[in-house]
Order: structure tokens, then sequence, then C-alpha cells
């Protein structure tokens, strides 16, 4: 056993190249660079890990826009920014899909982020993640997209969706439990 960028032996030497290996393997899965690349445990722990990176910048007043389909790892990192003064709003799905006019009825001065699924647990729904980015870059409103439904099933190009983050979990692709991924 030996860890990853410590040290000079043999085995750190080959523990850091096969994981330095993984990151790039799953910058070209997702079409990224390495160095936008974070390890976590999984989709739960990286919006977590985002919400705490990004908490200083919201202030009373800031606005976050969710939809009515989120599991609970996108809402309740979300929520601890109540507690500053934040404010969650809704987006309702209709006829299981996202409204695009809708959404812009929400966006407002205030809205700092929106935070969405790519695809429904539930409904297995596929939300247009290409229109929501950039419309909410209009507006200069980061885009945080929940894809652990969605890497198994769907090609995933984040240069093409535009998007400021996006996280997903290997045992939802036949991984192992305990890994996953925050792109930024």
């Amino acid at each position: 056993n030996s860890n990853i960028h410590r040290g000079s032996d043999l085995l750190s030497k080959k523990a850091t190249n096969l994981y330095d290996k993984a990151r790039e393997k799953v910058a070209s899965f997702i079409n990224a660079s390495p160095e936008e690349i974070i390890f976590t445990k999984g989709a739960t722990e990286s919006i977590n890990s985002l919400m705490y990176s990004l908490a200083s910048s919201f202030h009373d007043g800031d606005e976050i826009i969710l939809t009515t389909i989120e599991h609970h790892s996108n809402i309740v990192p979300w929520q601890a920014l109540q507690k500053k003064g934040a404010r969650l709003n809704f987006l309702n799905i209709n006829n299981w899909s996202l409204e695009l006019e809708e959404l812009k009825k929400l966006i407002n001065k205030k809205t700092q982020l929106i935070s969405l699924s790519y695809v429904s647990n539930v409904l297995g729904s596929v939300n247009p993640i290409k229109e929501v980015c950039s419309l909410a870059h209009q507006y200069k409103i980061k885009v945080v997209v929940d894809a652990a439904q969605a890497a198994p099933h769907i090609p995933i190009d984040v240069k093409y969706l535009d998007c400021d983050f996006f996280a997903f979990s290997g045992h939802k692709m036949l991984g192992p439990m305990g890994i996953g991924v925050l792109y930024g």
C-alpha cells in the first residue's frame, strides 16, 4: 500500500500513475480536462462539497432554482444556504418535462444558481441541460448538473452542455461504491 503523490518509492509512483490515468479516463468520458476533475465519494458528496465551496458567495436574498423532481442529494445541500438568507425557488415539472418558459419566469437579478438533474431518477425524464445552461449564462447564473442517472445512459459532453458543475457516482455505472466525480 502506498499513497498517491506522496512518495518516491516504486509503489507510490505506480499508484500515482494509475490514479492520474483514472482522472484522464474520467475526463475523456465527459469531454473535460483532467484538471477539471475532482474525485469524491459520490454525487451526493460532490454536491455537498460544492455547496460548502460556494457558500461564502451567497448573501441574504440570493436565490437558487431547483426543480420539483430533484433527489434529496440535490435539495438538502442548498437548504443549508437558507441559514445565510438564500431562498430556494422550485420549478414545477409539467407533463414530465422542464419548460424553459417557466424557468425564465423564475429567473431574476437575485438568482445565483440553478441546480437540476439531467435525468430524473423517478420519472426518467431528460432535462434540456444545454438549453438551461445557455439561458442561465445569459444572466451570469451558474448551473449545477446532478448527472447520477444520466452518466450511465447518455453520452456526456460537458463542453457541449456548457455547464459549470457536473456530478455523478461510480456505482450507478456498475463501478464500486464510494467513488464519484465533480467536474468544475
